[in-house]
């Protein structure tokens, strides 16, 4: 059953959630902490503080069971954090802990902003992978680190993020090995060993995983070739595009060795090959999925190519870049570039790539965007990077939300992001003793939650191993969301043997969302524990949970203390000012409104009671 883990537990460790975990280590200092609520608290009052003596300075008013911290929490540090309610004696949860790792000593030591333009710069942190180092990193626009991959984790010591996810997870790969990790680089997908990922691996929005394999198959040296290797067979390396599912199993793959020529070569790499190694024939760079065109699109860095693939059939719809290198050219056009790499999509549905003009007279390394009218291709819009900018390899170019673009400049060490006149906005230069950071690819998020939220359920009493909730034939409750890449939400309520009764969809992404459930036609024990479950739509990864039991529900009960007196008179009074409503709950007369009739009849059944 998907709910096991709650079945196995005891009942009150499916009941609540401290993030981050009371102890845990952790390699970032943008934190997202939420906690159980606190029944009958409208208000929180968030303390943290680098020792256990907490003061009035260190604390943080908010209206909900979560915070995205983003101040300044240091490398190396012990942190002890608190919640209270408004009264800060009484109503307190019990304090936890964790610890920021230090930066590994293999970080950069120089990370210089060259430049920056708060006005234009697009709000967000930038994943790097500072791929000389064998590291990825999330640094902030000021240049400061704050998150690291802990490459010890991965094969051989070394990880490169090719993807952010929405659920809060990254994709990258390591000599060969392609992975899905977490921000603490806890592996949750490796691939198969029988594969050799080599440049990028992706996932799809259908839980699969695109990547690049590498191939090795014996042919005749080309012309080219020095005499001594000319009529030899010799290793070519192509490529194969692959996708597997969540088990390893393989669903689509693609070889260049069974859909392109042999007489389609790079004439440059034959004359260097001195048969030490193979014959670099393909080396593609990167792989895309595009599921609104059922397309693959990659780019086959060596022939200068980027090639559209029919996902359905196999079939080539195209072939873009140096005609010299084809048999059959796709378009009259031509664009003209070389070396090409890390091709994508743009919001448009253009080609956006970072062209590496290797072999090009003069070399002038640019970002490239092309679209298609009436089926041929055209330049839609360039960045040219100055000369000190050129890399004959490696680089990316990202289209931000702001129609800004990423570009980062490979072997350079530089990162640059220009806005749509080809203004510099931000410059990002980082070198290591003195010599400049292989960069291979950058990703510019808004932070390192995408997938953050918090729900609170109204009129629950108790403490967070034993809540209660009134069965009044309904459950509210309110949802706090702190992500960006949000759409909706699904819902699940569900007992302790795992049996759903009920659940649906909430097809909003405000950063407040109150949902009301209509639970009176179904059977519900008063003995049993229920579990409220909420995830992000498609998203059970970042799954939060409230657990419950039902108490018979008690009329005239506003504040659920199980005692009808006084103080539900001024809870309901204050409703009625606020202009608010708890439906059956308030509502005592049953005629649709919260007001004074309610009022008096609240008094009534405390007189009842008393007599």
């Amino acid at each position: 059953m998907k709910h096991i883990y709650c079945i196995i537990l005891m009942a009150s460790l499916c009941a609540f959630s401290f993030l981050p975990e009371d102890g845990q280590e952790i390699n970032y200092t943008q934190v997202f902490f939420s906690w159980p609520q606190i029944p009958n608290e409208e208000m929180y009052t968030f303390i943290i503080s680098d020792n256990q003596e907490y003061s009035l300075s260190d604390t943080t008013e908010i209206n909900s069971n979560s915070i995205l911290y983003d101040e300044s929490l240091d490398w190396g540090s012990t942190y002890f954090w608190k919640v209270c309610g408004q009264d800060l004696d009484e109503s307190c949860l019990t304090s936890k802990s964790f610890a920021i790792n230090s930066l590994p000593a293999h970080h950069a030591d120089q990370i210089t902003i060259n430049h920056l333009d708060e006005g234009q710069y697009t709000d967000g942190v930038n994943i790097l992978d500072f791929e000389s180092l064998g590291y990825s990193l999330a640094i902030d626009k000021y240049g400061e680190p704050i998150w690291f991959a802990e490459k010890e984790n991965f094969h051989m010591d070394n990880i490169t993020v090719t993807q952010f996810l929405d659920n809060g997870n990254l994709i990258g790969f390591a000599n060969g090995r392609g992975y899905e990790f977490t921000l603490d680089s806890d592996i949750v997908f490796e691939t198969p060993i029988d594969y050799s990922i080599h440049h990028q691996i992706s996932k799809t929005n259908h839980g699969t995983y695109f990547f690049i394999d590498a191939e090795i198959e014996y042919h005749d040296c080309p012309m080219e070739c020095d005499e001594s290797f000319s009529f030899l067979p010799i290793p070519w390396q192509g490529d194969r595009y692959v996708e597997i599912d969540s088990d390893g199993a393989l669903l689509w793959d693609w070889n260049t060795f069974d859909q392109i020529s042999l007489n389609e070569y790079n004439p440059h790499y034959a004359e260097t090959y001195n048969g030490v190694i193979e014959f670099d024939w393909t080396h593609s760079n990167s792989v895309i999925y595009d599921e609104a065109s059922s397309s693959v699109y990659v780019s086959i860095r060596n022939l200068s190519r980027v090639t559209s693939i029919d996902y359905l059939t196999g079939d080539i719809n195209w072939n873009l870049g140096e005609s010299d290198y084809m048999e059959s050219p796709s378009f009259d056009n031509e664009i003209n570039f070389s070396q090409q790499h890390s091709v994508q999509l743009t919001p448009d549905g253009n080609l956006i790539f970072f062209d590496n003009a290797r072999f090009q007279d003069p070399e002038h390394s640019r970002c490239v965007e092309v679209g298609f009218d009436s089926g041929e291709p055209y330049l839609v819009w360039e960045h040219v990077l100055p000369e000190n900018m050129f890399t004959g390899s490696r680089g990316e170019c990202d289209r931000l939300p702001t129609g800004n673009s990423l570009i980062s400049a490979g072997r350079t060490g530089n990162v640059i992001e220009v806005n749509s006149n080809n203004e510099i906005v931000w410059h990002l230069g980082v070198q290591n003793s003195g010599v400049n950071v292989n960069i291979y690819r950058t990703e510019r998020v808004r932070n390192l939650f995408p997938s953050a939220f918090s729900f609170e359920i109204s009129q629950i009493s108790g403490n967070y191993d034993s809540y209660e909730l009134n069965n009044d034939g309904n459950i509210e409750f309110t949802i706090y969301n702190h992500g960006w890449a949000v759409s909706g939400y699904e819902y699940e309520l569900y007992n302790e043997s795992g049996e759903t009764i009920l659940e649906g969809t909430i097809d909003e992404d405000s950063d407040i969302i109150d949902v009301y459930l209509d639970i009176s036609s179904h059977t519900i024990d008063d003995s049993a524990l229920y579990t409220l479950s909420v995830n992000p739509t498609g998203n059970r990864l970042s799954a939060s949970q409230i657990g419950f039991h039902f108490s018979d529900f008690i009329a005239g009960d506003i504040n659920s203390d199980l005692d009808v007196n006084i103080q539900d008179v001024i809870e309901l009074q204050a409703l009625i000012l606020a202009y608010a409503d708890y439906g059956t709950i308030s509502d005592l007369n049953e005629d649709q409104n919260t007001d004074i009739l309610d009022i008096i009849s609240l008094v009534n059944i405390i007189l009842i009671d008393n007599n």
